[in-house]
């Protein structure tokens, strides 16, 4: 069985975490890649927002990494990273519908893991949220700007601006976002060890 196959397989598991046909559905879906861009592993999860699923989808992350590259750091904190984004979306959506994939891709030789959310907000809540993503985009210290969050300690309505830090903080990751009428798009990525080299005899 190829990677491709365990990480389907994987996803059969999570839809049996309570998912139905009239709550939601987890699917798998290739994307459309840039002609220099070639995907190795890609996961959609298409569902209806659920605190008991944030920890299934985080842990569906992790065995991806595992599967994927054999990296105990990078799925550990790919794992964090997924957490935070899926009870972000969770908790803040103003739509029965949320989506997040993983992606593991090459581009000129550069590997990238990336974990992709998106879900509906109010145009009010966009506002602010848009502030405070743009601040989380272009800080030069991310650890600085979490632990001026923690202090602050007001939570920001319509994103968890807290649990997002988090993952530039502790998980060195990269973070993009993007505003497409009423949608949000959330992106946090980095690069990773060639998956070949990665795996173990």
């Amino acid at each position: 069985m190829d990677a491709r196959n365990e990480t389907s397989s994987g996803l059969g598991d999570l839809c049996r975490c309570g998912m139905d046909e009239r709550e939601g559905r987890m699917s798998t879906r290739p994307s459309q890649p840039a002609s220099d861009k070639k995907i190795s592993l890609f996961i959609c999860l298409s569902f209806c927002p659920s605190e008991d699923l944030v920890s299934a989808i985080s842990q569906l992350v992790s065995d991806f990494c595992r599967i994927g590259l054999r990296d105990l750091d990078i799925s550990s904190r790919f794992h964090m990273a997924a957490h935070e984004l899926a009870e972000n979306i969770t908790k803040y959506s103003t739509t029965s519908r949320v989506s997040l994939e993983v992606e593991l891709s090459e581009r000129g030789g550069v590997h990238m893991l990336s974990v992709r959310t998106r879900n509906v907000a109010s145009p009010e809540r966009l506002v602010e949220v848009e502030r405070r993503l743009h601040e989380l985009k272009f800080t030069k210290d991310p650890v600085e700007l979490y632990d001026r969050m923690i202090e602050e300690s007001a939570p920001l309505e319509g994103v968890s601006g807290l649990g997002l830090a988090r993952i530039r903080a502790e998980g060195g990751l990269e973070f993009d976002y993007s505003i497409n009428g009423n949608e949000l798009t959330m992106v946090v990525q980095a690069p990773v060890p060639n998956p070949i080299q990665s795996k173990t005899p």
